[in-house]
């Protein structure tokens, strides 16, 4: 079978009908990810590691990079092995590889919310621009920020406060292809972990705690046509265990809520 290219393929007038019959010539990543459940991420072979840098170069920013999908299957793994030794259920204990999710391509939150299967939440990823510093701001479901949250978020910066209402959401100052290397509809917390993620924070945006008493599930975006689908109590540990590993030097803010008051906690990174 002779493989399309596609040179100048990571654009955003991309042609995403030709784009998905280009994914479906590759193997598929169930594959990949079988392998390192049955022998571990460092035995990645050379067939391996050229299907990601295929799939890099084929897809281009509408694909988290290679470095990016093993990254965050090694914390994904950790994360399920935490939460198995806590409490054990078949079906939260399923592996990753049968975890992976195919649906339809799409560029909004609410639009990716509504190929999901039930009981599934999207991850809803947003740029902030306060002035010069740049944000990701990362939560579930097709919420928006709040005022509040941004106060909070200019708050835990020590931003001044005319500062404040200076913000901007996902600018076109920062397309989401020259800063992130992400399509719109891709770009999430798994940055490169090769690359200096240009971030003055990272962002853990609250969700009502009765999601996690539901067992809900979230979904993160592999490629427009693919998400991971994690319970949804290891989000948290996962974007600190993920940011920890590829940009430690971006500072991790959590902001939540307790009854009516909101707070923020400058998180350790730790799991």
């Amino acid at each position: 079978m002779t493989m399309r290219s596609l040179a100048p393929f990571p654009t955003a007038s991309m042609n995403l009908r030709l784009a998905e019959e280009i994914l479906y010539d590759l193997p598929p990543l169930e594959g990949v990810f079988l392998h390192w459940h049955t022998h571990g991420v460092t035995a990645t072979t050379p067939g391996i590691t050229s299907l990601l840098y295929r799939r890099e170069q084929l897809l281009g920013t509408a694909t988290l990079p290679g470095a990016s999908i093993k990254l965050l299957y090694e914390c994904a793994m950790d994360c399920l092995h935490h939460l198995s030794m806590q409490i054990y259920s078949p079906w939260n204990n399923r592996p990753l590889h049968a975890r992976l999710l195919r649906h339809g391509p799409s560029q909004r939150a609410a639009e990716t919310q509504a190929l999901l299967p039930p009981g599934v939440l999207v991850q809803k990823t947003v740029s902030v621009t306060f002035r010069e510093r740049l944000l990701l701001c990362t939560g579930v479901g097709t919420q928006s920020l709040t005022h509040r949250q941004l106060r909070d978020i200019a708050t835990a910066l020590a931003l001044p406060y005319r500062t404040m209402k200076q913000y901007t959401i996902n600018s076109p100052a920062h397309s989401s292809v020259e800063a992130f290397a992400m399509l719109p509809g891709m770009v999430s917390p798994f940055l490169h972990p090769e690359r200096a993620a240009g971030l003055a924070a990272l962002v853990l945006l609250p969700w009502p705690q009765r999601w996690e008493a539901q067992e809900r599930e979230v979904a993160i975006s592999l490629s427009l046509w693919e998400s991971l689908a994690l319970p949804l109590c290891c989000l948290r540990p996962l974007v600190r265990r993920y940011a920890r590993r590829a940009y430690p030097e971006v500072r991790l803010i959590e902001l939540g809520n307790a009854g009516a008051i909101d707070y923020f906690v400058e998180a350790s990174h730790g799991s």
